[in-house]
């Protein structure tokens, strides 16, 4: 009956075990890449640019908010990290879908804010999303580095960008999942290397 079939865990044991395992696949060295890449456009002052598309464009509010967040410490006086998710201005969003195209929601944020020397991730969970490579492609020819976290076999944004973390898994939900878990790691990185850097910042 229905109601067994809620009863029975294998799903959820299985489900775990499906995300443990692609959890242990993804690369060190990428997320390592990832890491240095934010701390340092953040110790340069450099803006950092997020975006994907549903679920990720979730991760992507999420992982902002996070980073700019998670850099003030204590009321202390120190630079914050200026992360924006392009995910966020609905005006500017709908206005471009509907008078231009949908493909470039990303890339015309980047043209009216960003900078040379600023960073863009990428989030995607099957890396074939037309907006996201318009925005990495614009992002190369105008100095920015790109970094991205995909999902599936990469799909064409593996051969765009110069650094991506790859979560080798063809499942969606299950990809933006995992997203979320490496965006929380690298948080949790990220404000280590704030306290290291504390005292730094007091003497400052």
């Amino acid at each position: 009956s229905e109601i067994e079939l809620l009863k029975d865990t294998s799903g959820w044991r299985s489900h775990v075990t499906s995300i443990s395992n692609s959890l242990h696949l993804v690369s060190e060295s990428q997320l390592d890449e990832l890491l240095k890449g934010i701390w340092n456009l953040y110790i340069n002052e450099k803006q950092f640019f997020i975006c994907g598309n549903g679920g990720s464009a979730c991760n992507s509010n999420h992982f902002a908010q996070d980073l700019t967040k998670g850099t003030i410490e204590n009321g202390l006086s120190r630079p914050r990290i200026k992360a924006i998710s392009l995910c966020n201005d609905i005006g500017f969003i709908t206005a471009t879908s509907n008078d231009d195209s949908y493909d470039n929601i990303f890339k015309h944020q980047l043209v009216a804010y960003a900078n040379k020397g600023d960073g863009l991730l990428v989030l995607s969970g099957s890396g074939n999303s037309k907006n996201l490579i318009e925005a990495v492609e614009w992002a190369h020819l105008n100095g920015l580095a790109t970094y991205g976290i995909l999902g599936y076999d990469g799909g064409i944004l593996k051969d765009k960008l110069l650094n991506y973390i790859h979560i080798n898994l063809n499942h969606m939900e299950k990809c933006e999942g995992i997203m979320s878990i490496i965006l929380h790691y690298i948080m949790c990185e990220l404000k280590e290397l704030y306290k290291i850097t504390l005292g730094e910042y007091e003497r400052s």
